[in-house]
């Protein structure tokens, strides 16, 4: 598995502006809005990336990405060609896959159906914590992750006393 999911978005637009071409901003946001929901399975609320990039290869930024939720992360788009062709490094785990994975392992631990409820937007880097509720019937609780490594292997515990 790769430590980064990597998109790559065919010619955003560009705009001339004198000699040097620039990136739409707009546009750039919207693709890395769908890209990162993909990529997370989360609804996201909205992007912010700076303005006037040059579409010049190598030229690299950041844009902040705010999910549903308030969690927010950086993704980094960086220029592949002088067409506006992008990489898109999305450093966030798939939520959704990691909360059915969580789901799965609680349920065996217990016997009873359990769904798990995390961050939107986690870092995929290794040592981040996180915390997702838990429900089972009308239990409610818990659970304190980490992940572990650079293949993005979450380990779990429930927190006790809930």
């Amino acid at each position: 598995m790769t430590r980064y999911a990597l998109v790559s978005l065919v010619a955003l637009a560009i705009a001339l502006a004198g000699c040097t071409r620039m990136i739409d901003s707009d546009k750039a946001e919207d693709t890395i809005k769908a890209g990162t929901a993909q990529r997370t399975g989360s609804k996201i609320k909205s992007v912010d990336c700076p303005s006037d990039q040059p579409a010049k290869t190598g030229n690299t930024f950041r844009c902040r990405v705010v999910a549903a939720d308030g969690t927010s992360g950086d993704v980094v788009a960086t220029i592949t060609d002088d067409t506006g062709r992008v990489g898109l490094r999305v450093p966030f785990h798939d939520t959704r896959a990691t909360e059915r994975t969580m789901a799965i392992k609680l349920t065996r631990r217990g016997g009873r159906p359990v769904s798990v409820d995390c961050p939107d937007i986690i870092a995929r880097r290794k040592g981040v914590r996180f915390e997702c509720a838990t429900v089972s019937g009308k239990a409610r609780g818990r659970v304190r992750a980490r992940q572990i490594d650079e293949a993005a292997t979450v380990r779990f515990t429930p927190v006790k006393g809930q």
